[in-house]
């Protein structure tokens, strides 16, 4: 009896408690599923999302669509859009931290127009993978499409610019005017204040970046003006709107080894500019001028006798001695100005060409060579520095300074004709010419005087000589006599001051050698206006570097 109550009274096990379990674990593994099948989950910081609809925006890889906007929200601070986008579950090996995303809209650049199909079917974020293999789920919003695509064969290459202007993003890259690459990437160091790009070279054109090559910002225009008239040449549309930058080899030069990956390269300005910086093996000196510097400026040329053979690099000289700039020094009144030789432009072996100086320049000074300043343009001022040889310049001799070595100076152009000038005309007030004509119009007043003592004297004795009257006229005749025996002592007195070795000669002789030196000076002005009548207006025309033949 017991036994049958305990078994009655045991509670029988009900299937009804397993329809929640199994309903619970069926709705965990459905949101598993989803989840599994709703991909992956990324964040795209972005400025603003104009064109970008929720829901609607697609994700494509290749016009392959692999994900979707999900939805839009302000970041805390407002001042950006955070875009939650899902990625599908097999495309998650693309979510690499290098990857980029860009919006795919209408644009119209020097590559054509492109995007115009989602004037219709709205905007969609392109994905480039990258080629790391750590993952990310926050990405950037780039503000430009990806230039070139991870699988283009080719180079990049870094460019820096002090002064050249600012390129855009996406302008070519030029070697002889055929396009070999592009700008990809451009920002501004505000450390160093330069301009950095990032320039990509497509195979097989990587070639011909080497390590001698130089690169200079090229205009959509080129204006020339010569004796011949004004030529303007253009460039392609895409130069003319945008510029470019031209790499080339430098002239009577050969290509040297092929330049590595991601080698540095200086942007310069111009071609021209590009050129100034190839000559690197140089000296410094200094020059201390005993005139004004009033118009020779950073980059004005050295010459030699018409050759170009260095570049002023600062003038006055920027440079101390015992904590006092150079041209405030006791005991001096001159100004520093500090000159470049460059040894490449004297021969195409700047080794040779250095030695070659160093070995001769002492002896050079002590043979009169000098440097001085030059006109360039009379108009504008410009002047350039020239050496040449002074035979009666006084001894002098390479000063090994404690900063630079000094090359000695001579005074020369327009301050010298200056100078010139006004000792001339200090030396033309000096003479005593009132004094001199005061004295000869006293001498001829006495020589009228005697004349006509003399028209009377012979009157008188003609007619004391008809009367009989001799001995009256002999008295007249000897004091007639006495008069002109002073006149001429006083007449032979006025001549002594102009014979030959007297003060007044040699003044007039010193005055006659400043008008001889003056015109001298005033000689190769003429002849620069005979060969150019335009430097009154243009700076003088210096010849091309002459190009030395290897033996």
């Amino acid at each position: 009896m017991n036994e049958h109550a305990n078994i009655a009274t045991k509670p029988k096990f009900s299937a009804i408690w397993l329809v929640p379990v199994i309903a619970l674990i069926i709705t965990a593994w459905m949101l598993y599923q989803h989840q599994i099948n709703k991909g992956h989950t990324i964040f795209v910081k972005m400025q603003n999302a104009e064109g970008i609809v929720a829901g609607k925006t697609e994700i494509k890889v290749r016009n392959v669509k692999v994900g979707l906007v999900d939805s839009l929200r302000l970041q805390l601070e407002q001042n950006a859009v955070i875009a939650r986008v899902q990625i599908d579950t097999h495309y998650d090996d693309l979510l690499t931290e290098d990857a980029k995303l860009w919006i795919v809209k209408p644009r119209i650049d020097e590559s054509g127009i492109s995007g115009m199909n989602t004037l219709l079917s709205g905007v969609y974020l392109e994905l480039e993978p990258g080629q790391s293999e750590t993952r990310s789920t926050l990405f950037t919003l780039q503000d430009e499409p990806a230039l070139i695509s991870p699988d283009v064969m080719g180079k990049r290459f870094s460019l820096t610019a002090n002064q050249a202007e600012v390129l855009d993003v996406g302008s070519g890259i030029y070697f002889r005017n055929y396009k070999i690459g592009q700008i990809e990437s451009a920002k501004f160091n505000i450390d160093e204040l330069t301009m950095e790009y990032g320039i990509f070279i497509f195979a097989p054109y990587d070639k011909l970046i080497t390590t001698n090559a130089i690169f200079w910002v090229s205009a959509g225009v080129n204006i020339s003006l010569s004796t011949e008239g004004i030529d303007v040449s253009t460039g392609s549309l895409s130069k003319l709107i945008k510029g470019g930058i031209s790499v080339d080899y430098p002239p009577n030069s050969h290509a040297a080894d092929q330049a590595q990956a991601l080698n540095q390269y200086k942007l310069h300005e111009s071609f021209s500019a590009a050129l100034e910086k190839r000559f690197d093996n140089a000296d410094f000196f200094l020059v201390e001028f005993e005139q004004s510097i009033r118009g020779l400026r950073i980059g004005a040329p050295v010459e030699y006798r018409g050759m170009r053979i260095g570049t002023v690099e600062q003038a006055p000289a920027q440079i101390e001695r015992d904590g006092q700039p150079l041209y405030f020094q006791q005991n001096t009144t001159s100004v520093p100005v500090l000159i470049k030789i460059e040894y490449g432009r004297i021969y195409e072996q700047s080794e040779l060409a250095k030695t070659y100086w160093q070995t001769n320049i002492e002896k050079w000074i002590s043979n009169g060579l000098r440097a001085s300043l030059k006109s360039g343009n009379i108009l504008t001022g410009a002047v350039y520095i020239e050496l040449d040889f002074y035979t009666k310049a006084p001894a002098a001799q390479l000063v090994q300074s404690s900063v630079y070595p000094v090359l000695p100076s001579v005074s020369s152009g327009f301050t010298a004709l200056s100078e010139q000038v006004t000792d001339l005309l200090n030396k033309l007030n000096d003479l005593p010419l009132s004094k001199t004509m005061t004295t000869f119009d006293g001498t001829l007043q006495e020589y009228r005087l005697l004349a006509m003592e003399m028209n009377k004297l012979i009157s008188e004795f003609n007619q004391k000589d008809i009367a009989g009257d001799t001995k009256s006229s002999l008295g007249s005749i000897n004091s007639t006599l006495s008069q002109l025996t002073s006149s001429l002592k006083q007449f032979e007195k006025t001549l002594t001051n102009y014979q030959q070795g007297s003060g007044m000669v040699e003044q007039l002789t010193d005055t006659l050698e400043e008008l001889e030196s003056l015109s001298n000076t005033l000689k190769p002005i003429s002849k620069g206006l005979t060969e150019q009548p335009s430097m009154l207006i243009f700076d003088k025309q210096s010849p091309e570097d002459p190009e030395p033949r290897k033996k």
